[in-house]
């Protein structure tokens, strides 16, 4: 089982190398670098060097046997839409996630967020979400609990967006993107509960495409808490062939 949700030095917020994952992994890594347009936390744009990574990982894997896939996580950001198909258009990666970090004005974990109306920040998050998908190519929905991750959310507090979100799913579906089990959500910002909830939405809506992601930006992230995830695909029936 492959993390497929991780981040190197060639991400704003990380300073990790591709060589402290494979020194403690023997399989293959992808590594989905963030690529964030207007970004409020940074107040700039952070693009990944394209041909600085991908020189980086024909040298590693050469020397490691083929290992590295490349990948992306793109933010996706409305207004700036028609940058991030021209960014997308001539490379070549292996995985694209689809996320959304931001409205403009505020990452959905800026501190100041945790202050915001819960109900106005969510209603804001989940519509830009279901918005995203479809709007630019990509292989799967990520951290669908991103805009309220800084939120106590119960799974009784979520079931009021229930119809949105199963619009958002079957809409993800549509679109042939695996949902995401992000670690990180689950166990980090202690949101098993809520992964759960939506995991049964994406079932009975008829979703068999998942990816599993530490959302890892260091060393002692990476695969993170995966045994516990890999009970949970048991629970829930998901075969291996239902994986990325």
């Amino acid at each position: 089982m492959r993390d497929n949700h991780l981040h190197t030095h060639f991400s704003y917020d990380s300073e990790t190398q591709f060589e402290d994952y494979l020194t403690h992994y023997d399989g293959n890594i992808v590594t989905t670098e963030h690529y964030d347009l207007s970004n409020p936390y940074t107040k700039q744009d952070n693009v990944p060097d394209y041909d600085a990574y991908s020189r980086e990982i024909a040298e590693l894997n050469r020397k490691y046997g083929n290992r590295i896939k490349k990948g992306i996580e793109i933010g996706y950001y409305e207004p700036r839409e028609d940058d991030i198909i021209a960014y997308l258009a001539d490379k070549n990666y292996d995985l694209k996630l689809l996320s959304v970090h931001h409205n403009g004005i505020n990452d959905y974990l800026d501190d100041e967020v945790a202050s915001m109306d819960k109900d106005v920040v969510i209603q804001d998050y989940l519509d830009r979400l279901e918005h995203a998908i479809g709007r630019v190519d990509a292989d799967v929905l990520a951290h669908f609990d991103y805009g309220f991750r800084i939120f106590d959310m119960t799974v009784e507090d979520l079931k009021v967006y229930e119809p949105q979100l199963k619009r958002i799913f079957q809409k993800m579906i549509d679109h042939d993107l695996a949902f995401e089990l992000n670690s990180k959500s689950m166990y980090l910002y202690h949101n098993e509960d809520l992964y759960r909830y939506a995991l049964g939405l994406v079932k009975e809506l008829g979703g068999h495409k998942y990816s599993i992601g530490s959302d890892g930006h260091r060393l002692e992230h990476f695969r993170l808490y995966f045994d516990k995830i890999q009970q949970l695909l048991e629970e829930f029936g998901i075969k291996e062939w239902e994986i990325l």
